[in-house]
């Protein structure tokens, strides 16, 4: 029995040996898995960063870019200011017209803006006349023409606000909304390149109604009209008469650009003439 127990003794501890040592392979197989684990991990992440700096470095370029591109287009702008300052020709002249153009349409706009304003007073007080006095027969009133024709005008539907203001104005040739239906027939008529008919209302504004809130407007426009007739010294005499007579209206330095465009001076001279209109 004792001589059993040594002989098994060696074999035992052999045994333990052998399971320590497929521990330790096992620990170190699992050790290594981690570290080239961790060494992927690293690579994915260098190659990542990598990837966003080339990106960010990309997106500077191209907005370093956009910066010069931006720099060449407002030198090119102060070049041609200061050439037009210089007097001298600008090879940007097409530029310069198209905010010229961009400049008239906002002042056409700005009118019908006004006109809509204007629509909105008029429509609150009709709507409290309404809600104090019985209703009426079934004949228009004069208010609901004029405000047809205002709203026809404001949506630019100027063929029927032309028609409205003049049936406005022939079955109300002197009320307070009579100027005020005068100057918007008048520029119905331009909007629609009715420009003889333009002309004629425009005046009528002007002659009629010369203290009227509309009358500084009307003789610019009419100017304006006049420049498309090949009217230019009707229309030179139209834009003076603007700054003279409303110095302090916003016209007023619209007419002083159109002169300058012109080329002629903003004041008459002493020895000019009055140009001679043809008949309206």
């Amino acid at each position: 029995m004792k001589r059993t127990l040594i002989f098994c003794l060696p074999v035992f501890l052999l045994c333990i040996l052998q399971a320590a040592s497929a521990g330790t392979r096992e620990d170190l197989l699992r050790l290594q898995s981690d570290v080239n684990a961790m060494q992927a991990q690293i690579r994915d992440i260098d190659r990542k960063f990598d990837e966003r700096y080339d990106g960010i470095k990309s997106l500077v370029v191209q907005l370093n870019d956009q910066v010069a591109k931006s720099s060449l287009i407002l030198d090119r702008i102060a070049r041609s200011l200061e050439s037009q300052a210089a007097g001298t020709k600008s090879n940007d002249q097409a530029f310069l017209q198209e905010v010229h153009n961009l400049s008239l349409k906002m002042d056409d706009v700005t009118t019908r803006l006004s006109a809509l304003a204007q629509q909105v007073n008029d429509l609150k007080v009709q709507a409290k006349a309404i809600a104090t006095e019985p209703a009426a027969n079934s004949v228009v009133s004069p208010q609901s023409i004029f405000d047809q024709a205002y709203s026809d005008y404001v949506q630019g539907n100027f063929d029927l606000a032309a028609q409205g203001f003049s049936d406005y104005l022939r079955n109300n040739p002197a009320s307070d909304k009579t100027a005020a239906a005068q100057f918007y027939l008048g520029d119905s008529y331009a909007q629609q390149s009715k420009i003889s008919q333009a002309i004629t209302a425009f005046t009528r504004v002007i002659n009629d109604f010369p203290d009227a809130e509309q009358a500084a407007s009307a003789l610019y426009k009419r100017g304006r009209a006049e420049l498309q007739m090949k009217e230019s010294d009707n229309a030179i005499a139209d834009f003076r008469a603007v700054v003279d007579k409303f110095p302090a209206a916003p016209e007023a330095e619209r007419a002083k650009d159109e002169l300058r465009k012109l080329g002629v001076s903003i004041t008459k001279p002493a020895a000019a003439k009055e140009p001679r209109r043809r008949s309206k």
